[in-house]
């Protein structure tokens, strides 16, 4: 239901040709993931989630618009399906653990979807203080995107799996 929603926000803020065009996207990124969960093949998950984040890209492409306050929760959105079909394919293995998994489970994905929230919110918010432009300020804004990229990958990967 969620990746239904971060579909429809592109679809309903877009303009005739994005709606004609996102709703058939946004309806193919819903049973992809649908697909992943039945099927229990993860590989499909991520292409999903970029089906659907790339359909906010295009309406903002199409439409010229810039980046505003749905950037960050449509991008909490996507981690939280993401993290949520992962966490469905995991337990259809039904691998007992110890009590209370499931809810410190929970709480680390709800602290993972707020904090991806706040962190694009500062970065959006960051991008519209700073105006500048030239070489330096773009090489700096690869180093900061690659950081966060490796905090993330640190983060998956210390986690303990399944």
């Amino acid at each position: 239901m969620c990746l239904g929603v971060v579909g429809a926000i592109p679809v309903a803020r877009g303009s005739d040709s994005v709606q004609s065009v996102g709703a058939r996207v946004a309806a193919v990124s819903l049973v992809v993931l649908v697909a992943a969960l039945v099927l229990g093949w993860s590989p499909l998950v991520p292409v999903a989630i970029a089906t659907a984040g790339g359909l906010y890209g295009a309406q903002l492409l199409v439409d010229g618009a810039t980046l505003d306050a749905a950037a960050p929760l449509l991008a909490a959105g996507l981690l939280l399906v993401a993290e949520l079909a992962y966490w469905s394919l995991e337990e259809s293995y039904r691998v007992a653990g110890d009590p209370g998994d499931g809810l410190r489970h929970a709480a680390f994905v709800a602290v993972l979807a707020v904090g991806a929230l706040l962190l694009c919110g500062i970065l959006l918010a960051l991008v519209e203080a700073v105006q500048a432009e030239g070489l330096a300020l773009d090489v700096l804004g690869a180093l900061a995107a690659s950081a966060v990229l490796a905090a993330v990958v640190l983060a998956a990967r210390g986690r303990p799996s399944a």
